[in-house]
C-alpha cells in the first residue's frame, strides 16, 4: 500500500530520533494560517480583557480546552498524521502552548530540556512536540535553538545559574555541555513546524527586529505514558485509549462555554498540583545527592 503524503518519510522519523528533532515540516495552508493568525488574535484580546486564570494562563497548558481554533489545530489531520508517524495511532494531546515574542524583546531562555518536571514513566519514544509556526522565525526574531543529539543524554539536572532577577527570567539551566558546532536554529516560515523531543536540550534568544513571532505548540503523547505523583489529564484525539492512566477531557462546543471554562480549570489545577509534587520530588533527591556525596 503507497505511503499516506501526509505521514513522515522514513529518512526524516530517522531524522527525528537520532539528531533529536526534526525541522522544517509542512503542515498548514497560507489559507489555514491567514485563518489561525486572526482567531489568535482574537483570542488575545478577550483573554487580556477577563481576569482570574484565564487571564493569568491564556498562553498554557490548555488552550485547546477553551478555544475552538486551538482545538482544530491539535485536531489538524496533518499534525495527526505527523504525531502519529512518531509516536504512533493512538494519541493524547497533553498541552498546548503559545511562544510569543515581541519585536524588540531581550527575553531569552536558558538551555534547557522541556521534560524535567513532566513527571512521566514510560515515555521514552512515546512523546513528541510539534512547534508550529505562525510568523516567520529566524535568529533575528529570537527562534528556539536545538543542540544536536542532546537528547541522547536523557535527562540531565537542571538549577538556576544566578538568582538574579535576569537569572531567573532565564529559567533552570541545564547541566549539559552545548558546544557552538552542534547549534542549529530553528529558522520556518509560517506554516511549518519544527518537532523535538522533551529531551531536546533548545534555548531562545532575544528578537532585534520590529515583529512579533508567533508559535503554537502541541504535545502528543501515547496513553501509555503514566504520570506520576497525583492525577493528571489529557485529551484523546485519535485512537484508542487503552490505558486509562490521564482523566479524559472534553472538547469545547463553542468558545468560553461555562463547560468549557470548568475544565480547563480542573484541567490546569491538577498539573498544577501534580507537577509541583513532582518538582518536590525531583529537588528532595538532589539534596539527598549532595548530602550523600559530601
Amino acid at each position: 500500500m503507497a505511503e499516506s503524503p501526509s505521514r513522515l518519510r522514513p529518512a526524516e522519523i530517522e531524522h527525528f530520533w537520532q539528531q533529536g528533532y526534526l525541522f522544517p515540516v509542512e503542515v498548514l495552508t497560507p489559507a489555514e494560517v491567514d485563518q489561525a493568525l486572526a482567531a489568535y488574535r482574537a483570542y488575545r484580546t478577550v483573554t487580556g480583557r477577563v481576569g482570574g486564570l484565564l487571564r493569568r494562563r491564556w498562553n498554557y497548558p490548555k488552550i485547546h480546552l477553551v478555544a475552538r481554533w486551538a482545538d482544530a489545530l491539535v485536531h489538524h489531520p496533518r499534525l495527526l498524521e505527523i504525531a502519529a508517524s512518531l509516536v504512533g495511532p493512538d494519541l493524547l494531546v497533553w498541552s498546548t502552548n503559545l511562544f510569543v515574542r515581541a519585536g524588540h524583546s531581550n527575553s531569552r531562555l536558558a538551555w534547557h530540556q522541556d521534560a524535567p518536571y513532566f513527571g512521566w514513566e514510560g515515555a521514552d519514544g512515546k512523546v513528541v512536540r510539534i512547534w508550529l509556526a505562525l510568523t516567520p522565525t529566524s535568529r533575528r526574531n529570537g527562534t528556539m535553538l536545538y543542540c544536536r543529539r542532546s537528547h541522547e543524554a536523557g535527562l540531565v539536572r537542571h538549577e538556576f545559574v544566578d538568582r538574579t532577577i535576569a537569572g531567573l527570567m532565564q529559567g533552570e539551566q541545564a547541566d549539559y555541555d552545548v558546544q557552538e558546532k552542534d547549534v542549529v536554529a530553528v529558522e520556518i516560515g509560517p506554516g511549518q513546524a519544527s518537532l523535538h523531543q522533551p529531551t531536546t536540550v533548545h534555548s531562545s534568544g532575544p528578537s532585534s527586529t520590529d515583529e512579533e513571532r508567533i508559535c503554537f505548540a502541541v504535545d502528543y503523547l501515547s496513553p501509555s505514558i503514566r504520570p506520576l505523583h497525583g492525577p493528571d489529564s489529557a485529551l484523546l484525539v485519535q485512537g484508542k485509549d487503552r490505558y486509562h492512566h490521564f482523566l479524559p477531557e472534553q472538547r469545547p462546543a463553542a468558545d468560553f462555554t461555562p463547560e468549557a471554562l470548568r475544565g480547563f480549570r480542573d484541567a490546569v489545577l491538577m498539573r498544577d498540583q501534580r507537577l509541583a509534587k513532582v518538582m518536590q520530588v525531583v529537588h528532595a533527591e538532589r539534596v539527598t545527592e549532595r548530602v550523600g556525596g559530601a
